[in-house]
C-alpha cells in the first residue's frame, strides 16, 4: 500500500486521511486469543498475571481458554486459531521432529515452521506423590497399583511414564494400571483415594498439592540415581526443558513424611505465540512482561524464577521477530539460532 505512488488530489486525500487515522489506530484495541494450562495450575498463575499485566499495559483485551492440553496448543497457534499460549520446550521438540504424540501427524514439521517463542521460564519439579496410608515407599511398590501419570498424550505424561520404567521396569497394564484422565479428574481421583500414586509437574511450592497435604499426610518419593542411567531416563533428560532438581524435605509442611530432600526432574514452560502476529504488537508484549516482572514475582511464589537472564535458557523454538527486537534492545544476546528467517 505504502508502496505505490498516488498522483493528484486523490493522493492528496489519502495522504490527510492516513495522519488522521493513525492516531485513531494506535489507540484501537487488539483482541488476543490465549490458551493456558487447568486453573489452579502454576501455568495458569502465570497467565493470568501476564493476561492483567497486558491489558493494563497495552490496548488488547485477551480472551482466555484454560484446561487446554498442551500439544492442542502450538497447533491451533499453527493454524491462526490461537495468539499466545503455554508453550513447552519439550513438545516443541516432538513436533519439529514428527514424533512422540505427533508421531501420526505427517504435517507436524511443516506446522511446526509456523510457531514462535516469546520466554521460557522454569516451571517446578514433577512431584511423586503417594497417599502415607498406602503403604508405598518406593516406585517399586506400586506393582498392581492403580497411579495417575497426567493427561493421555501429554508430553508430561511421559515423562512420568518414563520415570516408573527407568525406575522399576514396570510397564503399564502389565505391572501397574494407569488411570487414564483428564489432569483436574486425576488431582481428584488422587484426592478421593482412588489411585494410589500421582506424578505431575508443578511449581515448587504447588498450590493445589498444598491443598491435599492439608488433609492428609503425604510421602513424595525420589527418582533413584541408577534410573538416571537407564534408556528411557536418558531419552527424557535429553529433551529440552528437563533438569535434575530437587523436592526439598518439609517444604509442605508436617503432612509431608519423608524426612529427606528427594531427587527429582525440573521442568520448563514458556509462551509461544504463531509466526505471522504482528511484530510490533509482540515487541510491546515482551516488553510489557520484563517492565512488570515485579507484579509476576507478587503473584506467585515459583514465578520469582521469571526473571529476564533466564528467559532464553531453555529455548530451542526460534524467537518471533518482535521478541528478538526486545531482547536486542535491552542488550541480551540471542543466539544465531534463536534468530527467525524473518528477523536476519
Amino acid at each position: 500500500m505504502f508502496g505505490r505512488k498516488v498522483n493528484g488530489s486523490a493522493g492528496g486525500l489519502l495522504l490527510v486521511a492516513l495522519l488522521f487515522a493513525s492516531p485513531l489506530s494506535a489507540a484501537e484495541t487488539t483482541y488476543l486469543r490465549m490458551q493456558t494450562a487447568t486453573p489452579g495450575s502454576g501455568y495458569y498463575v502465570f497467565s493470568v498475571t501476564l493476561q492483567s499485566v497486558l491489558q493494563q499495559s497495552l490496548p488488547v483485551k485477551i480472551n482466555m481458554t484454560a484446561g487446554v492440553t498442551g500439544p492442542r496448543s502450538p497447533l491451533d497457534a499453527a493454524r491462526g486459531q490461537t495468539d499466545l499460549y503455554i508453550s513447552s520446550p519439550s513438545i516443541n521438540h516432538f513436533m519439529r521432529t514428527g514424533t512422540g504424540m505427533f508421531a501420526s501427524m505427517d504435517d507436524a514439521p511443516e506446522l511446526y515452521n509456523s510457531v514462535r517463542q516469546i520466554m521460557t521460564f522454569p516451571a517446578g519439579p514433577y512431584h511423586i506423590m503417594v497417599h502415607e496410608t498406602s503403604g508405598i515407599r518406593s516406585l517399586k511398590d506400586i506393582k498392581g497399583r492403580r497411579v495417575f501419570l497426567g493427561a493421555p498424550g501429554g508430553a508430561a505424561t511421559l515423562v512420568a511414564t518414563s520415570i516408573v520404567e527407568g525406575a522399576t521396569g514396570y510397564q503399564p497394564g502389565r505391572d501397574y494400571q494407569l488411570a487414564r484422565l483428564d489432569w483436574t479428574s486425576g488431582l481428584q481421583a488422587f484426592q478421593d483415594g482412588h489411585v494410589d500414586m500421582l506424578i505431575m509437574p508443578t511449581p515448587l511450592p504447588s498450590a493445589s498439592v498444598e491443598q491435599m497435604v492439608l488433609l492428609e499426610k503425604i510421602r513424595f518419593l525420589g527418582i533413584p540415581e541408577p534410573a538416571f542411567e537407564s534408556d528411557g531416563m536418558r531419552a527424557v533428560m535429553g529433551l529440552p526443558g528437563r533438569t535434575v532438581t530437587t523436592l526439598p524435605a518439609g517444604i509442605y509442611g508436617d503432612n509431608q513424611t519423608n524426612e529427606s530432600d528427594v531427587r527429582t526432574i525440573g521442568t520448563w514452560a514458556g509462551l509461544g505465540t504463531r509466526k505471522d502476529l504482528d511484530e510490533d504488537l509482540v515487541y510491546r508484549i515482551t516488553k510489557a512482561l520484563f517492565e512488570n516482572i515485579d507484579r509476576f514475582h507478587d503473584a506467585a511464589r515459583f514465578l520469582q524464577d521469571v526473571t529476564l537472564d533466564s528467559a532464553l535458557q531453555q529455548v530451542r523454538t526460534p524467537l518471533h521477530a518482535g521478541a528478538v527486537r526486545y531482547y536486542r534492545e535491552v542488550g541480551i544476546e540471542v543466539p544465531d539460532a534463536l534468530i527467525p528467517p524473518e528477523a536476519q
